[in-house]
């Protein structure tokens, strides 16, 4: 009976001794709120992390514009022209956290056609 006791109480101390660390697989997830797609990413120290221009493309996409054009990819801020409500649009996105920063009217879409 004590020998049950000891080898019990040996693997419970393994059990609570070997917690295994949560490994970082790069994971990439997406909270909506309100319609609005905000990826989420990990902390995992890299502060150099910027989205791509097609993943900007995505979001921009995503929060309800269509004919995304992609204008500039480089630096802190993307900015797209999309279409939303007939309307044209310029649209700023945040190169790091992947958020729409503005979204102004260009033109009206329907001048052009």
């Amino acid at each position: 009976m004590l020998r049950g006791f000891v080898i019990g109480g040996a693997l419970l101390l393994a059990c609570f001794v070997s917690v295994p660390e949560p490994a970082n697989a790069g994971t990439r997830i997406g909270v909506t709120i309100g319609g609005g797609w905000v990826p989420v990413y990990p902390d995992d120290g890299d502060d150099d992390y910027y989205i791509s221009c097609g993943e900007g493309r995505r979001i921009v996409r995503d929060d309800g514009f269509w004919s995304v054009r992609p204008m500039k990819c480089g630096g802190e801020i993307y900015r797209y022209e999309a279409v939303r409500r007939d309307r044209l649009w310029s649209v700023r996105v945040s190169a790091r956290s992947g958020r729409i920063i503005s979204a102004r009217v260009i033109d009206d879409y329907r001048d052009y056609y």
